[in-house]
């Protein structure tokens, strides 16, 4: 059942525990609202806690689910009796777009503002004038609609607790903040050249994780190839190229909530086999002469390196 359309006339449904606690949480919310402190659901009693807010209407449990019935004597729809629109309040709606879903808000003219999600419902306040935005959009549904959205985007999510969250555009695409991505390559081919018996690793990979979310780029010490080594060698290399990126990835919690999603940092990984076969003979032979001059360049002592690499 659509608790925001008016024009659901059935005055009996069942309703799932979504629909069911989206009742008394917006009865709740009218409390926070005067001043009263709100009240919790309570699954071992919620039909008795339904039937105490909304005197009109019969609820009972059947199969898993709650059956809301008008009572014989009561006048009304279902939705007239405890939806949460009233044609005696004027309210704006406006779909919202998160990632490929597509949500519903409502705006009411009391300052009460109620976003659909399937059979989920959460509530928030407002203050926006409906009829002055009426009149500044002329009457025209779509910019009604279109205004509605971005104020719903840029105030209304951004306040609540767990903003609605779009991870496909909140990503950071590679980047390099200092130096570039044809020397750090270039380097690191270097670093696998000279790494002492690296043909028995040819299988193997080595990657550099981005900088995100406030840590350093790094070198991947899991299901990768590294050695102490390596890291020291791509650490002085990270800090003359740093490079920074990173996407959205799901973490099983809610789609459209930004808790949902954890920032992952992007990578650039290089194949040891093909680093091996794409190098020729010469540079192989001259890649140790090339990192020491790169290394003493850099006040580094080549053998504090090799010593690494006999650990």
């Amino acid at each position: 059942m659509d608790f925001t359309n008016l024009e659901e006339n059935a005055r009996e449904a069942k309703l799932d525990y979504g629909e069911a606690e989206s009742l008394v949480r917006f009865f709740s919310f009218q409390r926070e609202r005067q001043g009263e402190p709100p009240i919790s659901s309570d699954y071992s009693r919620l039909c008795g806690q339904l039937s105490e807010i909304y005197p009109d209407v019969e609820f009972r449990l059947a199969d898993h689910r709650v059956v809301a019935r008008v009572k014989n004597g009561a006048g009304g729809s279902l939705v007239e009796r405890v939806g949460f629109v009233s044609s005696q309040i004027p309210h704006l709606a406006t779909p919202i777009y998160v990632g490929s879903d597509d949500l519903r808000a409502l705006f009411r003219a009391d300052g009460i503002g109620v976003i659909k999600e399937d059979s989920w419902y959460e509530f928030f306040e407002h203050d926006l004038d409906l009829e002055e935005v009426r009149r500044d959009c002329e009457d025209d549904e779509d910019a009604i609609e279109e205004f509605l959205r971005e104020h719903f985007d840029e105030q209304i999510s951004q306040q609540m607790e767990d903003p609605f969250f779009d991870p496909s555009g909140e990503g950071c695409e590679l980047y390099f903040e200092t130096g570039s991505r044809v020397e750090l390559e270039r380097l690191m081919r270097l670093f696998i050249l000279t790494e002492p018996d690296i043909e028995a690793h040819e299988d193997e990979e080595v990657r550099l994780y981005a900088a995100a979310d406030g840590t350093d780029p790094y070198l991947e010490s899991n299901d990768c190839y590294h050695s102490e080594r390596l890291v020291g060698l791509a650490e002085i290399a990270l800090s003359e190229n740093r490079l920074v990126g990173w996407s959205f990835e799901y973490n099983d919690g809610a789609h459209n909530r930004r808790s949902g999603y954890d920032e992952f940092p992007e990578s650039l990984t290089w194949s040891i086999n093909e680093v091996l076969e794409e190098s020729s003979a010469r540079e192989k032979m001259t890649a140790r002469r090339e990192l020491r001059k790169w290394v003493e360049a850099r006040g580094h002592d080549m053998a504090r390196f090799d010593a690494l690499a006999k650990d």
